[in-house]
């Protein structure tokens, strides 16, 4: 039997530090940016790490992870959240 192999990786991968690319983060919507921002600390990254990641201050950081605002797209409805 040959080992299976796996095939190579081709960029960051999704789900890694690397997949948040600073340049596609701050065109999404600010709720976006702010989940990009929370998968960053949720993947184990610390305040530093987060920062030279996505080229912001600390205040920057803590400002966007106090955005709570949950992410629309115009027109959609949640049937059943808003009980239409």
């Amino acid at each position: 039997m040959t080992p299976l192999t796996k095939a190579p990786r081709h960029g960051p991968g999704f789900g890694t530090p690397a997949s948040v690319d600073p340049a596609k983060l701050f065109k999404l919507p600010l709720p976006m940016q702010a989940e990009g921002v929370r998968l960053l600390f949720e993947m184990g990254q610390t305040m530093d790490q987060v920062r030279a990641r996505i080229g912001l201050s600390r205040k920057a950081v803590e400002q966007l992870l106090q955005v709570d605002l949950p992410f629309r797209r115009g027109g959609d409805v949640n049937v059943v959240a808003e009980g239409v």
